[in-house]
């Protein structure tokens, strides 16, 4: 089987140098919990990574797409889009991506005297289920927002900001019915519900029909209030919204315009193009020369 390490497109990743580690390391704000390395492979067909000796970090895997395997001592566990498996340091692993469905991950390397409070979490494939206050769009967008920091270099001030927002990260996967909290207010607001329901979905194409349904509402109904309340027809929000979704992975990533139009759901990148003209009022690359 032909096996793979890195080197995907589209991905992201950082590695901490040891010299800045050990600055972090006896940072009283970042020693206690702190990143060793993070990233993002999309589609990462032929990943594999095994260590026999364990790592001295704990590590995050969560799929959003796709499905791989981990193994850990003499247990194999498959993973897949939704779901997360924490390894704990020290102990032997093997995890690799499925060779025709290949996972896209985000992962994380911890380590710290905190660190081993995350053991009672690890060793298991959890699922995050998606519903309407699932927020796995906004535990994405922490995601990017630790990618932009360290990706402006590793300074004092980013490493102490990422490093510290940590727990809140790993704390929407451990503890996901206090992260969704902030959702419920609106559980009963059919346009604020159908927001969030397109929001937990922007890598699909939805139709009006299904938006409406996780309302409870007929189509037309649940079109006019949306209309009354927004000014903007169901559609096209949720195409406001994917467009958005693409700016800031244009902002925050060197990801390519057709890995954009990829993840917002578009299968076919000139169609984007269009769509996202008719959103911005000019292309995705001229968006992107553009500067910030």
């Amino acid at each position: 089987m032909m096996k793979k390490k890195d080197g995907f497109p589209g991905q992201i990743s950082f590695v901490i140098p040891d010299r800045i580690l050990a600055l972090v390391k006896t940072n009283p704000l970042t020693a206690d919990l702190y990143i060793t390395d993070m990233g993002y492979y999309p589609q990462a067909r032929h990943h594999f990574r095994e260590r026999p000796g364990g790592s001295s970090q704990y590590i995050l895997i969560y799929c959003v797409e796709g499905q791989g395997e981990i193994r850990m001592k003499e247990s194999v566990q498959t993973i897949g889009a939704d779901q997360f498996f924490i390894i704990p340091s020290g102990i032997p692993h093997a995890y690799r991506s499925h060779g025709q469905n290949p996972w896209s991950i985000y992962w994380i390397h911890f380590a710290g005297k905190k660190s081993e409070a995350y053991a009672r979490f690890c060793g298991q494939v959890l699922s995050i289920e998606r519903n309407k206050t699932s927020r796995t769009n906004d535990r994405i967008e922490l995601f990017s927002e630790f990618f932009r920091n360290l990706g402006r270099g590793f300074s004092i001030e980013a490493l102490e900001y990422v490093n510290q927002c940590l727990p809140h990260l790993l704390a929407s996967f451990t503890h996901l019915s206090q992260f969704r909290l902030i959702k419920e207010a609106g559980e009963k607001d059919p346009v604020a519900q159908s927001i969030n329901y397109m929001l937990e979905n922007l890598t699909k194409k939805l139709k009006l029909e299904e938006i409406a349904a996780e309302t409870s509402l007929s189509a037309s109904h649940f079109s006019r209030l949306f209309v009354n309340r927004t000014g903007h027809s169901p559609i096209d929000y949720f195409i406001q919204l994917k467009i958005q979704r693409a700016c800031r992975l244009i902002d925050n990533s060197d990801w390519t315009i057709a890995d954009v139009s990829r993840e917002t759901g578009f299968e076919d990148q000139f169609y984007f193009s269009r769509v996202f003209r008719k959103v911005m009022g000019m292309s995705p690359n001229e968006y992107r020369k553009r500067g910030i």
